[in-house]
């Protein structure tokens, strides 16, 4: 390969994996808190920084669009609620038509004044337009994904906690204050202190519940929900319905330990088969191979 083919190549590749890391550095920074939105969200960095521009391209996209039809925004709206990021799906559709853009014609710019071929071209802009594409999307997937399991895991045990202390004569919001002063950590913790904030506020216990489910989106957290709801509803004890419940969490809580175990056989076949392979067909092919061209064979 020609030097200045390598140095090419190199420069491409930096060009796609530069912005990259660029947004992703600037969407794991802290978000800032959003006066206008609900209590404890948050908006990530790269869409307060660029927000002007997100905003001017998601103003041009058609509600009825494919980019942003109803069942899609949908779908966006209920991740951006379990990621906790306060910003609507509109501006995740424009992000994507503003990265796309940037990133395929920053590569096209770049490439034209390297006196890239345009074959090479066109390969690498097409490849970053698709990262700029894709990269808002898969970003706001993960992240909900990542706050799901962080809930799940912390539902248990903050369930049982605030159980004992209503066992102890602490009413129901006074037993989730008590939680909160515990000081635990994770998105749990956020999503009881705005449904304290919106009880405080005048919305009843059942509406704040129902609220802070819709956020949650478990299957687990939504039937306490249900149960602690017809519990007042019929006069029955919170606190032994808080402690069934608890106990149907830390079960749900093992069976998703459980998938993930038996899930690991089939998630370490690719790694195995792209980094562990070809090396151990190096390590036996190579000696072979020099004694057969020492042999003559």
């Amino acid at each position: 390969m020609e030097t200045g083919m390598f140095w090419n190549l190199l420069m491409a590749f930096a060009c796609v994996l530069v912005p990259y890391l660029v947004a992703d550095l600037l969407m794991n920074l802290p978000g800032a808190r959003d006066e206008e939105g609900p209590m404890g969200s948050s908006v990530p960095a790269m869409y307060r920084k660029m927000k002007p521009l997100f905003t001017w391209f998601a103003d041009r996209i058609r509600p009825d669009s494919l980019l942003l039809g109803a069942e899609r925004a949908e779908r966006i709206g209920k991740q951006l609620l379990l990621a906790n990021w306060n910003i609507k799906p509109s501006l995740v559709a424009g992000a994507q038509l503003a990265l796309c853009l940037l990133g395929g014609g920053g590569m096209l710019v770049a490439f034209f004044l390297f006196g890239m071929p345009p074959g090479g071209t066109l390969l690498f802009a097409g490849a970053a337009a698709a990262c700029g594409w894709f990269y808002p999307t898969m970003k706001l997937a993960d992240v909900a994904v990542k706050r799901q399991k962080a809930l799940i895991r912390s539902l248990p045990f903050a369930i049982d906690l605030i159980g004992s202390a209503m066992r102890a004569g602490l009413d129901f919001n006074a037993a989730i204050r008590y939680y909160l002063s515990i000081g635990m950590g994770g998105p749990l913790p956020v999503e009881f202190g705005a449904m304290l904030r919106q009880s405080e506020l005048g919305k009843s216990r059942i509406e704040a519940l129902q609220e802070m489910a819709l956020r949650v989106q478990t299957d687990s957290f939504t039937s306490f929900v249900d149960a602690v709801t017809h519990g007042i509803e019929v006069g029955a004890s919170i606190v032994e319905t808080m402690k069934m419940q608890g106990e149907d969490m830390r079960r749900e809580r093992f069976h998703l330990a459980e998938q993930q175990a038996a899930r690991a056989p089939s998630v370490m076949i690719f790694p195995t088969a792209l980094f562990l392979m070809p090396a151990v067909f190096i390590m036996v092919g190579v000696p072979v191979y020099f004694q057969m061209a020492q042999s003559g064979m």
